[in-house]
């Protein structure tokens, strides 16, 4: 039987809320973002299953957000931090684990795009390669 995949965005999202407390992490941009400053905004934007034992490879997209510039870059780097430790260590859920990670492009400054940068708020984005691996199955 081919097994359903785990949901990468909720591992993802998981392992970033539980090394970045006091931040807010998403899956999408909220309307009234400047009311959950740090923010992270974290999802999969690409990548396939490798088989059909539930290995999925995904690219993942992560967005950074503070007031100032220096605060978002620390926030970026930070999240790389933590969302490859959190590949390294196998971080868990309901249904699968974060297998491993690595980088595809690291932490650059977000200069055009919404919502759009000034004098309150500054991004940065990277993006990730995760690869996610549902539960064994026990007898």
């Amino acid at each position: 039987m081919i097994p359903v995949l785990p949901d990468t965005d909720a591992l993802v999202t998981s392992a970033l809320r539980a090394g970045l407390p006091g931040t807010t992490v998403r899956v999408l941009w909220p309307d009234d973002w400047s009311a959950h400053l740090p923010l992270v905004v974290a999802r999969r934007v690409a990548g396939a299953a490798t088989n059909l034992a539930g290995v999925d490879s995904a690219i993942i997209d992560v967005q950074c957000a503070a007031p100032t510039r220096r605060e978002a870059s620390l926030l970026a780097r930070t999240a790389r931090t933590v969302l490859l430790t959190a590949c390294r260590a196998q971080h868990s859920g309901p249904d699968g684990y974060l297998s491993t990670g690595a980088e595809v492009s690291g932490p650059a400054e977000l200069r055009t795009g919404a919502p759009a940068v000034g004098p309150d708020l500054s991004r940065f984005q990277a993006t990730y390669r995760v690869t996610t691996r549902p539960h064994p199955k026990t007898s």
